[in-house]
C-alpha cells in the first residue's frame, strides 16, 4: 500500500464521515480508527486479488468501517 492508497482512504473516510446527520458524524478518533479498519481490509483482502474497485462495487465500505467504529464504541 502506498501513499497515494492511503490518502485516498483518508478522503473516503472524509467525505463519509459528511454524509452522517451533525449530530452523528464521527469524532476525530473514530475516523482514524475506521480509516485503519479500512486500510487493513484492503490489506487483507489484497492477498486474493481484491482491490478498492471491487470493495466499491458491493457496499460503501468507508461509511461502514465508521459504523462499525461507532457500534464499538456504543457498545462500551
Amino acid at each position: 500500500m502506498n501513499q497515494s492508497d492511503l490518502n485516498d482512504i483518508g478522503n473516503r473516510i472524509t467525505s463519509a464521515a459528511l454524509e452522517f446527520a451533525p449530530g452523528c458524524r464521527p469524532t476525530a478518533r473514530q475516523k482514524a480508527d475506521a480509516a485503519a479498519i479500512l486500510r487493513d481490509m484492503i490489506q487483507a483482502a489484497g492477498i486474493h486479488g481484491v482491490t478498492f474497485a471491487d470493495f466499491d462495487a458491493v457496499a460503501h465500505f468507508a461509511r461502514l468501517a465508521i459504523q462499525l467504529v461507532q457500534a464499538r464504541d456504543e457498545s462500551r
